[in-house]
């Protein structure tokens, strides 16, 4: 089918729904139907090197990682015909692969650090604002839903598993201070 015919149809069928339902027109309302087509083609034809950007991007400005080439990031996913797979580079890079990804479901982070900078050796995160702030930048990212369960874990073992589910409030673990340097893995069920 017509990927470019079939995405048209369905921007045109929800101006008339616009229309007729609010007595309004699209344009007047400020919508951008070229957008909204050019999103939709951009997720479904994501690469394995924007997928791991946007997940490297999520763990730097969630402060879980620094992105320097002591840091490696590597992304476990299926695929949309149920293949896991991953993908990995250093945190220094924002380029990867241009391979198609075949994206369906995030299941797995994993940091490795090495040579920590001694500025950021002794940083510390609170562990409920940790899982908040991943959460939403990967949820803003379009990497995880509502209703996944999102848990952080560190190779310190007297550090608790930090869980919650996506889209609920996850009070837990507030003020629970976790070393950045510890925080080595990111799952998603």
């Amino acid at each position: 089918m017509n990927t470019k015919f079939l995405g048209k149809t369905l921007v045109a069928s929800a101006l008339v729904l616009t229309t007729l339902g609010t007595g309004l027109h699209s344009s007047y309302l400020g919508l951008d139907t070229n957008k909204v087509v050019k999103t939709a083609k951009a997720e479904e034809n994501m690469t394995n090197g924007e997928l791991w950007k946007k997940v490297k991007d999520s763990l730097k400005d969630s402060n879980i990682i620094s992105g320097n080439d002591g840091e490696s990031v590597k992304v476990t996913f299926l695929t949309k015909d149920g293949h896991s797979t991953h993908v990995e580079s250093t945190a220094n890079h924002d380029t990867v692969t241009n391979t198609p990804s075949n994206f369906s479901k995030l299941t797995q982070i994993d940091i490795t650090k090495e040579n920590i900078p001694a500025n950021d050796f002794n940083t510390r995160l609170d562990a409920n604002e940790a899982w908040h702030n991943i959460t939403k930048k990967l949820h803003e990212s379009g990497l995880v839903k509502n209703g996944e369960k999102v848990t952080i874990a560190t190779k310190d073992p007297k550090d608790p598993q930090i869980s919650g589910t996506v889209g609920s409030d996850m009070t837990d673990h507030k003020g629970y201070m976790l070393n950045k340097r510890d925080i080595n893995k990111i799952t998603i069920e």
